[in-house]
This record gives C-alpha cells, structure tokens and sequence, in this order.
C-alpha cells in the first residue's frame, strides 16, 4: 500500500481501495474462500485495462511469495 500511499489516496479499512482521479482499485480477502478479490472502477475501458495493469504490476512483485491467479 505504500507505493499507492505516496501517490493516491488510499482507504485500509476492510481491505485497500486506492481512488485514482478517474477510477479506483480494490483488494480485499474473500469472505467465502482463502483468496484476495480485485474490483475495479473507471470512466472508460482503457483507463479500467490500465488500473488493472498498475495494481497487478505491483502485486506481482510479491510472487512467487503469493501466488496469484488472475482471470
């Protein structure tokens, strides 16, 4: 959350949501199963694919630690 932190402003409460100016990204543990949910929010399609791509590129950075499945 740190590189987020320095440059967005970012909500910890149950989870992490990081608001973009233009969409926001959230990654929290599931409720029903041993795994972190991804959701995202955007005013276009190529801002969404580009949210994605900054949030994975950063979780990435934990594997092979955390091993992450994306679909």
């Amino acid at each position: 959350t740190e590189f987020f932190r320095n440059q967005y402003k970012v909500i910890d409460i149950d989870g992490v949501r990081i608001n973009f100016d233009d969409g926001w990204a959230l990654i929290r543990a599931s409720n029903t199963q041993p795994v972190l949910v991804l959701r995202f929010e955007a005013e276009t399609q190529t801002r969404l694919e580009e949210l994605i791509r900054i949030v994975k590129k950063q979780m990435d950075r934990y594997q092979p630690v955390v091993q992450f499945n994306y679909h």
